[in-house]
């Protein structure tokens, strides 16, 4: 019985110094800052970097590329067609357009007459009285038939030519008339944020009293039309 009772104690001795040295507790480790690890992705989720590509700086890039500016006016199309040819020389790809440009205003004197044996009569009257230039209109109408003595860009001209011909006993009419023109650009895409466009040699020298501007391309839709062509008057050139 003594022996019993020692091996219990024993027992109870080694459990306790089982549970206390070598049955510890396991606790989970510290948790550790995983911010600066990259982010897991699904594959139909967009990088970061390329949604910041196609933000304002992209678009920013775009618009410096396809920037747009005209040169001219240049007042005929030839003139435009010859700076074309010089501005592809320096590397760009000009596109020539036309737009309306101001009213080309004009004095006309003429005379209306009831019938073409009258009309034929004061023509003579007129080529014997010194007004060499006056001719008949074709007929815009039965009743009437226009002889016309001068177009005149100034008014004062117009006035003294129908005080001449008031000094063969005629009586003339001076109207004024309006006639559309146009005007000639050339475009071009800048392709660089630091790119330039001279206008050194696009206007001949013998111009005189011309100069051409640089400033941006016409919106397309916009109001004012980018392309027309120029009205024509009845009035003699």
């Amino acid at each position: 019985m003594r022996t019993l009772i020692i091996l219990l104690v024993f027992l109870n001795l080694a459990f306790a110094a089982w549970a206390l040295l070598i049955d510890r507790p396991v606790y989970p480790p510290a948790a550790r800052d995983i911010s600066h690890l990259p982010k897991l992705l699904l594959a139909s989720e967009p990088e970061a970097g390329a949604a910041a590509a196609s933000g304002p700086q992209a678009a920013g890039s775009a618009v410096v590329a396809g920037h747009c500016v005209t040169v001219g006016p240049f007042s005929d199309l030839n003139g435009s067609a010859a700076a074309s040819a010089l501005l592809k020389t320096r590397g760009f790809t000009p596109v020539q357009r036309d737009e309306p440009g101001e009213d080309l205003i004009a004095y006309w004197v003429y005379l209306d007459l009831p019938s073409d044996a009258e009309a034929t009569r004061v023509l003579q009257k007129l080529h014997a009285g010194g007004i060499a230039d006056a001719r008949i209109m074709p007929a815009t109408t039965a009743s009437t038939r226009r002889v016309s003595v001068g177009l005149f860009t100034e008014h004062p001209g117009a006035e003294r030519r129908s005080k001449q011909v008031k000094a063969l006993g005629l009586a003339p009419v001076v109207s004024e008339e309006h006639q559309s023109q146009a005007t000639y650009w050339v475009n071009i895409n800048l392709t660089a944020p630091d790119q330039s466009v001279s206008t050194e040699g696009l206007l001949p020298s013998a111009v005189d009293g011309a100069h051409l501007e640089i400033r941006d391309c016409p919106v397309p839709g916009s109001s004012a039309p980018t392309s027309s062509a120029p009205a024509t008057s009845s009035a003699p050139k």
